[in-house]
């Protein structure tokens, strides 16, 4: 298994060869759109994505093609993928927690795991867009779940737009919620107005609990069988979220953007802390394991029994954002300072 630096922890690479790619571009040659800022005429639906990257389109896209990041906050905001891709799409063909709310039956599967994104597969969808997220927005080539290599493949097939994962967690979600209403949600339906008042509700609960809780220190980590990745609050929007409303998250010795320290495990007590957060990717430690990990077990929070668990693929919507925040409160709530 091949462990990332950035981001991307815990994920395999897997590169796509371009020599059949480069023919099949040539087949969408007929497809009619505009990207980086060169608009159709007269064009009906309009975008700009937060690379700064603007879409116009003849009318509203009716097939789209999603990551599965990105298809979990849309699906919350009633828009229905074509077609799924992505890092998060398993082997078993789930989505882990980075699925949140998606049903997957009736939407193809165009790439997964292994195989991110098949173009032949894409094609046969003959998608009007194509929509995943980006971490490092000044950075052209960087999609993710899109190694470099295929990116102007994938563009050849239909227009490519990305929304953050980066910044801050709640700006995301408002801005999930503006492609969805362009997509055609109603965003002032009264499911979404539940929930975005359940959300609120949900924010306000956090910020009471984490003035209260102020002198408690939490460590969001990533352990894994070979080493632990300790995260950058401030490099990853809903850490940067929590952090911004009071909560007192450890931060590494690390400069910015660098998302992730990486320690060995046994530098396990370089960060002590009252809570410990562990990622919830497959790839990880299971909460038990990391209980009777040889090195982890002496880590205070572990010892405490104040040890939960952090989805890094929490979702950008009003309904992902309430059981982020519900799990966060209900963490605090069950903690006590022991250091």
């Amino acid at each position: 298994m091949t462990v990332l630096r950035s981001r991307r922890m815990l994920s395999r690479r897997h590169l796509i060869g371009t020599a059949s790619a480069a023919a099949l571009m040539g087949s969408m040659s007929g497809r009619v759109f505009a990207q980086e800022g060169t608009p159709v005429a007269d064009g009906d639906w309009t975008f700009t994505d937060d690379k700064g990257v603007t879409v116009t389109l003849p009318a509203q896209p009716t097939s789209v093609i999603m990551d599965v990041n990105a298809a979990a906050p849309l699906w919350d905001f009633g828009i229905r993928p074509t077609g799924l891709f992505g890092w998060n799409v398993l082997a078993d063909g789930s989505f882990g927690d980075a699925g949140g709310n998606i049903d997957p039956e009736g939407i193809s599967v165009v790439g997964d795991v292994n195989e991110r994104f098949r173009l032949e597969d894409a094609i046969a969808l003959d998608p009007d867009l194509i929509i995943t997220l980006t971490w490092e927005a000044t950075d052209p080539d960087e999609y993710w779940s899109l190694d470099a290599e295929i990116v102007d493949q994938v563009r050849a097939i239909a227009p490519l737009v990305a929304l953050s994962a980066s910044g801050m967690a709640d700006l995301n979600t408002e801005r999930f919620a503006e492609l969805a209403g362009l997509l055609g949600a109603d965003l002032a339906s009264p499911e979404l107005a539940a929930a975005k008042e359940a959300y609120a509700a949900s924010e306000e609960a956090f910020i009471r609990l984490a003035a209260e809780k102020s002198d408690l220190t939490a460590l969001f980590v990533g352990i894994t069988d070979e080493t632990t990745w300790v995260a950058n609050p401030a490099d990853w929007a809903d850490l940067n979220m929590y952090q911004d409303r009071g909560m007192n998250i450890v931060v590494p010795d690390v400069e910015p953007g660098s998302f992730w320290q990486q320690i060995s495990h046994e530098q396990a007590l370089l960060y002590p802390a009252d809570m410990m957060f562990q990622s919830t990717r497959a790839e990880g430690l299971t909460m038990e394991e990391v209980t009777n990990h040889p090195s982890w077990s002496h880590h205070p929070a572990v010892q405490a029994g104040q040890l939960y668990g952090w989805n890094q693929d929490f979702i950008q919507s009003y309904q992902g954002m309430k059981v982020a925040l519900d799990g966060l409160s209900d963490a605090l709530e069950r903690s006590s300072k022991i250091l």
